[in-house]
């Protein structure tokens, strides 16, 4: 297991960002899904639908950002890590 994550680490940045992308692109929806009938089944004996729609709306937004946010750290975390590598190098 370390072993086949010492060989992820040395991956380019790039490949790193595209199998991210790509993790989000497959399992995000099931995830999302998930999340938005789970909060529709605990708030639907308390809340009219308004409100359930409301809070899955901010609930999807919220995950959204965070997966934008994650993926800019992710990006700037692997290229200033190359572009010092290639200072260093010239």
């Amino acid at each position: 297991m370390v072993k086949i994550m010492k060989k992820i680490l040395n991956l380019k940045p790039l490949i790193l960002i595209i199998l991210f992308n790509y993790f989000i692109i497959i399992f995000g929806p099931e995830i999302l899904y998930n999340i938005q009938i789970n909060i529709e089944r605990f708030l639907r004996p308390f809340l009219p639908r308004l409100f359930i729609g409301l809070i899955q709306t901010i609930a999807g937004m919220t995950l959204v950002l965070l997966w934008i946010f994650v993926w800019l750290k992710l990006y700037k975390t692997l290229f200033t890590r190359e572009i010092c590598k290639s200072r260093r190098q010239s």
